[in-house]
This record gives structure tokens, C-alpha cells and sequence, in this order.
């Protein structure tokens, strides 16, 4: 099945229930449940306020790896992407490194290859080689994303509702797409959590062209650019709501 809806989807997997357990097992499969927000908010994007510099792996020298949790400024920016200490701690390493004479430092996560994707609030780059990111866990189903910030974002979604059931491709770059296809050949599902821009649709299409099992996960999230544009504004949103709370209980004199 390539594309499918969600509900004809869970009606071919589980033929025999009714209509409220296809649901329970639509939350399931899919890692994490659709919050009901505000539509007014709900519509409201988060977007950086920094624009992060892009700059090309073969500028990139790497000085030294260290596990998560010694440099303060990035787990704070971590953090500041809605993913924390706890979830970001197993796949990510900070990175110092060198661009021309001056030194950085980023959060970083490693590709199957041995290079690293580097973050943080101020850059987004890669060391050589550049590559995908294949995590096993011996699912028959797997989760594709573009970037560690969205699969990070999808571990944090799903946390405290039942352990992860899949495996994870994370692209590290749409570009790359090709080296995937063997890889997701044998899985008898693939969740795709796309980019709502025109490369994701792209990348989709590639894979419905090759005969892959896909579903189109992103529905999920169809209001936002991607995974981790919606975690940002899932975790806003009590702060937007508690002041909406309050300028109604004041009558609006807080303005």
C-alpha cells in the first residue's frame, strides 16, 4: 500500500476491530496522539529567530568529541528545540570544531559513515562524510525523517505514552534519499515524516515511485513545517494559554 489514508490503513492491519479500538491502535502506530488544541493557536507557527549559517562539510574540522552534558549552552539550545537532556543524551555528542582560525562548538549527531550533522542556534552544517542514519531496534516498521531534530522530536512526543516500537532512517539530507531505498525494501511499513515544503513531497514521491510501503505521517502534523515545529508549539502553548486566561479574568486591562 503507497499513501494510503490512515484509517484504511489500520482497517487492512487490524480487519477485525471495530471502530474505537482502530482508532486506540491509529494512536499507537503513529508514536504519539494528536493533541485537541485552540484552533487559534494551533495555527500559530514558531519559527527561529536566528538565521542559522550553512557552511559546507569540507570546511570543517573536527577538535574534539565529548558526551552530552558538559557545556551548558548546548543543552540549553537543546532544549530551547524542545528536546531535553534525558531524550537527546543516547544519540548526541557535543562537537567542538574548527571553521578557518575559530573555534565552535555544536550538538552533534553521528551518521552510519562517521561524520556528524552539527547544530546549534547560530549554524546548521556537517562534517565529512556526509551520510544517512540507520537506527535498528529490530521493528518490522520504520520512521523516516529528515533531520536528528525531528527524530529527537519524535522521541519526545511519544515518551510518556508506550515505548518505541519502530525502527528510525534519519535522511540527514533529502538529498540522499537514493542510498535509503535498499535499506527500507524490507520493512513492511514506512511512516514518513516529511517537511510540509516541496522537497518533502519530492522525497515522498520517490519512494511511492520505487514501490515502497509508505504512509504519509505528516498529516499529523499538517499545520506546521515539520516534527519539530509542532513539539516547539505543543510546549508554547500553555504559556499562550495561561496569558489569553489571564487578560480574560482581567477584562483586558493587562493591554
Amino acid at each position: 500500500m503507497q499513501g494510503g489514508k490512515l484509517f484504511d490503513l489500520a482497517e487492512k492491519l487490524y480487519p477485525t476491530q471495530d471502530v474505537s479500538s482502530l482508532i486506540e491502535k491509529l494512536n499507537g502506530l503513529f508514536l504519539f496522539e494528536q493533541q485537541m488544541l485552540n484552533p487559534a493557536l494551533s495555527a500559530k507557527h514558531i519559527r527561529p529567530s536566528v538565521t542559522q549559517r550553512l557552511v559546507s562539510a569540507a570546511a570543517i574540522t573536527i577538535n574534539e568529541v565529548k558526551p552530552l552534558g558538559n557545556n551548558p549552552a548546548i543543552t540549553s539550545y537543546l532544549e530551547s528545540r524542545g528536546i531535553s537532556f534525558e531524550i537527546a543524551k543516547p544519540y548526541c555528542r557535543e562537537v567542538y570544531y574548527q571553521l578557518e582560525d575559530k573555534q565552535y562548538f555544536a550538538a552533534g549527531f553521528e551518521n552510519r559513515s562517521g561524520g556528524y550533522e552539527l547544530r546549534n542556534a547560530y549554524f546548521k552544517g556537517s562534517t565529512s562524510p556526509k551520510d544517512i542514519t540507520h537506527i535498528e531496534k529490530g521493528a518490522k516498521s520504520i520512521c523516516v525523517v529528515e533531520g536528528f531534530m525531528d527524530f529527537l522530536s519524535l522521541l519526545t512526543l511519544q515518551k510518556n505514552i508506550h515505548p518505541i516500537q519502530s525502527d528510525f532512517l534519519v535522511l540527514n539530507s533529502v538529498g540522499l534519499v537514493d542510498r535509503s531505498l535498499d535499506i527500507l525494501e524490507v520493512y513492511r511499513s514506512i511512516f514518513l515524516y516529511l517537511d510540509h515544503d516541496n522537497a518533502g513531497r519530492k522525497t515522498q514521491e520517490k519512494y511511492e515511485s520505487a514501490g515502497l510501503k509508505t504512509v504519509d505521517a505528516s498529516i499529523i502534523y499538517k499545520q506546521y513545517k515539520d516534527v519539530n515545529d509542532y513539539l516547539v508549539s505543543q510546549k508554547s502553548i500553555p504559556k499562550e494559554l495561561k496569558k489569553q486566561q489571564a487578560i480574560e479574568k482581567s477584562g483586558g486591562l493587562h493591554l
